[in-house]
């Protein structure tokens, strides 16, 4: 088995509810040390309290061995000495040692001797681990969003009339476009984090809408997007690339041609597609190759607009304010990476 103990040991003490599924108890289990040394020199894996009670977990990656089983006991033994000698909380002292395959007669052995044989599943660990963090780091799951607009400047039709209107109503006599568009509009604002609901029938600009409409060039076209309104939207994608499912398309559209540049530069069009699609997570909603196309495009137009690509032909450049964009977004996406998993540093690990 290619797996690296280390890798499951930090998955379990990580998150001790999976440690409790895989003992099958039902004890709050609080992480007393891993790795700990002992006076042979010797590492434990993990020591858990569990009420009164220590929980020695011995954890491997390969089918069992006799020489596991004389490993555990002898480390239960000398946790017994440090309770002994006071270096060590008291309490009993419960040995389980985990292997993905234990045969009857090799679980007798273990019973024989105080140890609690368990047999589970790495893979299991592996899914659960990824499955909790799914819960912790929302980010990890979402999804660009299809709002079927192919620009962002057509929302400044809509955003320009929004300082003096809020109703839904007024909107629609104001700029003369239908509701049904207005309300599409107002659903894309909302993605872009520039609009915000204040009842069922009025929407309010942001604090980042009021700061958009207040960068806009006054003696320019409502179909244009100044250098500052686009300065305004990159930094708030910087500050927060998860804030929706729109800003994290931005993102990943810039982010898979900054990779693909790696392979061949200019970036085609043709390859980008089905790169963005798997980034993104749309693999099954994205299906057929127009849904795919039409995704690219309008999320390409979106990060055109921002200045952050350039756009000859079907083939995609990285612009100077794209590079700085993506680093700074890497940055970003890692510490939040980080702290979801909350990894700890390489010293918490020895200990």
């Amino acid at each position: 088995m290619c797996l690296q103990p280390i890798r499951i040991l930090l998955r379990i003490a990580t998150y001790p509810d999976i440690t409790k599924e895989i003992l099958g108890i039902s004890e709050e289990l609080t992480l007393l040390s891993r790795q700990k040394i002992l006076p042979s020199g010797n590492k434990l894996d993990l020591l858990f309290v569990a009420g009164t009670k220590l929980k020695l977990l011995e954890l491997k990656v390969e089918s069992f061995q006799d020489k596991f089983v004389e490993q555990t006991e002898q480390y239960k033994t000398e946790l017994l000495e440090l309770q002994r000698i006071n270096k060590l909380v008291n309490g009993p002292v419960d040995a389980y040692l985990l292997c993905p395959s234990i045969l009857e007669n090799q679980k007798e052995i273990c019973k024989s001797r105080g140890i609690e044989p368990i047999e589970y599943s790495p893979e299991f660990v592996l899914e659960s681990f990824f499955s909790r963090l799914k819960n912790l780091a929302g980010f990890i799951t979402i999804k660009p969003a299809d709002h079927g607009l192919w620009n962002l400047h057509l929302l400044n039709r809509l955003l320009y009339q929004m300082e003096q209107i809020q109703a839904r109503e007024g909107l629609v006599s104001k700029t003369g476009l239908s509701e049904s568009t207005i309300g599409s509009y107002l659903r894309f604002a909302e993605e872009m984090c520039l609009v915000t609901k204040r009842s069922r029938s009025e929407s309010v600009l942001t604090e980042l809408g009021k700061k958009y409409v207040w960068n806009r060039d006054p003696k320019a076209s409502e179909d244009y997007m100044s250098e500052e309104q686009a300065g305004v939207l990159q930094d708030f994608i910087i500050e927060d690339p998860f804030a929706s499912r729109a800003i994290y398309g931005i993102f990943t559209i810039v982010e898979s041609i900054f990779t693909l540049s790696k392979n061949t530069y200019p970036v085609p069009l043709d390859l980008l597609i089905n790169y963005f699609k798997e980034s993104s997570g749309k693999f099954f909603e994205w299906a057929s190759q127009k849904a795919a196309l039409d995704g690219t495009k309008m999320y390409s137009n979106y990060a055109t607009e921002l200045g952050l690509i350039g756009r000859i032909g079907n083939k995609f450049y990285i612009t100077p304010n794209g590079i700085r964009f993506i680093l700074l977004l890497q940055l970003h996406k890692t510490i939040k990476t980080v702290d979801a998993l909350r990894i700890t540093t390489l010293n918490e690990r020895g200990k």
